[in-house]
């Protein structure tokens, strides 16, 4: 079976320059799903995320939390993503 060809028109061409920033903003949501699906593929990893969503979720957007706490969250997210990149 021969696939079909198709070709990017004039207008879509200049839609996408004009929506340049949302296509990219969609293009980096692709790409760090495509990271998070592989990761996923671990039981251990999966369930490891999962929890860390889940307890962000309840803490962040279903909970009154302070702008503090909001920077310690963070301040604990950055530590861990540091400490992966130092592991050997």
């Amino acid at each position: 079976m021969v696939r079909k060809q198709i070709a990017l028109t004039e207008q879509g061409a200049q839609w996408l320059e004009e929506n340049r920033e949302q296509v990219e903003m969609i293009e980096e949501r692709i790409k760090a799903r495509c990271v998070g699906a592989a990761l996923r593929q671990n039981p251990q990893m999966k369930r490891a995320l999962d929890n860390f969503k889940a307890v962000l979720d309840l803490h962040v957007n279903q909970s009154d939390i302070s702008d503090a706490q909001i920077k310690k969250i963070i301040a604990v997210i950055d530590r861990a993503a540091f400490d992966i990149t130092q592991l050997d």
